[in-house]
């Protein structure tokens, strides 16, 4: 049956999620609205979208936690939800990588990111003295 249900999906910072998303060729909207299959509505802080179509697939922020879940109806999505759950949180965690390498002063050009042939990212930093 086709309903809204949480996944678990390692990611933590908005920023980096949409990152991941235009890197997945996704887009996003922030504060909107999602419907799934059976026209329920949820409300959700980041909703994914591809090609100009708002899909049921979002972020809500849980309000005890303050923590992110991914919330969707993958019975209409054109993906699978591992392929997506995975895809996102390693882009999630790429990007985080980078982000804490910037603000520790390594230095990371794009030809030292690369994808080995496990599908890993690998990321090259370096430091000047």
């Amino acid at each position: 049956m086709s309903h809204f249900a949480v996944y678990e999906c390692k990611v933590s910072n908005l920023d980096y999620v949409k990152r991941a998303l235009a890197e997945m060729e996704l887009g996003y909207i922030e504060n909107t609205t999602i419907t799934d299959w059976s026209n329920r509505k949820l409300r959700v802080a980041l909703a994914v979208v591809k090609n100009e179509r708002v899909l049921p697939l979002g972020w809500t922020i849980n309000k005890e936690t303050n923590q992110l879940e991914l919330q969707a109806d993958w019975f209409v999505l054109p993906f699978s939800q591992k392929d997506f759950t995975d895809k996102i949180s390693q882009l999630h965690s790429k990007y985080q990588v980078i982000e804490t390498c910037k603000e520790n002063r390594w230095h990371i050009e794009e030809d030292d990111i690369t994808i080995n042939d496990k599908g890993e990212i690998e990321i090259i930093a370096t430091q000047f003295v």
